[in-house]
């Protein structure tokens, strides 16, 4: 398999995704922390960061947030992000190179912990998603809050992936990025090919290639996988500004559970 969010892909990153509403889902966040989290959140742990989009805003919010990737250049990139931020100024923001299945930090328990943009399925295997959610239980205090989204099995295979092409100006040309999907339906897991290329004046002057492996995750599979890591599942719902159940028709869910 290709390497995933490498160099290339990591620099088109927030422009292919600069239509996703990233103030609105830290606000939603920040309403799970106020409802379940007693008493309130300070530290916030973001598990598989990214370029820090969450982790920002959260900081912005008076969060003290510790974000972990695995991922060099989108670290670089949340780093860079960071440091332009100087008025308002920002709580505590720092972020650390790391596997999510792996890393331990020490210090002082967090509040609550993240793993946003599909992060957990990424691990797909069952004792992947277990070293994961070990990872949270480590390091979050005895109550506090994890919340996470993932793709939601009944909606994959009930409205199955279809290949796309997204097209998205650039201030020197345009990216394309075309998307086949294939269902590995006895894994529980979706392989993404994804091809991107760079256009200048309609001449292709880079193109990359990658594919990720996305783990769907069904509700009792998820319930269980969270219990045996210490954690209670407490809300499984469709992934939106508004409460909605999940079903067959919400591709994406947010899971919120509380450590015990």
């Amino acid at each position: 398999m290709s390497e995933v969010f490498g160099a290339a892909y990591a620099q088109q990153y927030d422009l292919l995704y600069q239509d996703k509403d990233y103030n609105a889902e830290a606000e939603l966040i920040e309403q799970i922390f106020r409802e379940y989290a007693l008493p309130r959140v300070c530290r916030v742990l973001d598990l598989g960061c990214g370029t820090g989009q969450h982790a920002v805003r959260l900081a912005r919010l008076g969060h003290d947030v510790t974000g972990v990737d695995r991922s060099p250049a989108m670290l670089s990139i949340a780093r860079v992000r960071a440091a332009e931020i100087v008025d308002p100024p920002i709580s505590p923001l720092r972020f650390v190179e790391g596997d999510i299945t792996t890393v331990r930090l020490g210090g002082a328990p967090f509040d609550a912990a993240l793993m946003m943009f599909a992060v957990l399925g990424y691990q797909t295997s069952s004792e992947a998603v277990r070293a994961a959610l070990k990872t949270v239980r480590v390091h979050v205090r005895e109550g506090g809050i994890f919340v996470c989204d993932v793709w939601y099995g009944p909606a994959v295979l009930q409205q199955r992936p279809s290949d796309r092409t997204k097209v998205v100006p650039a201030l020197d040309g345009q990216v394309n990025r075309s998307v086949h999907t294939t269902l590995d339906i006895e894994a529980h897991c979706a392989d993404v090919h994804y091809r991107m290329q760079r256009l200048r004046e309609d001449i292709v002057v880079a193109e990359t290639r990658e594919t990720h492996r996305v783990r769907f995750f069904f509700p009792q599979e998820l319930a269980l996988l969270f219990q045996t890591a210490g954690i209670e599942l407490v809300q499984l719902r469709a992934f939106g500004t508004e409460s909605a159940p999940a079903s067959d028709s919400t591709w994406n869910v947010l899971a919120v559970g509380r450590v015990m």
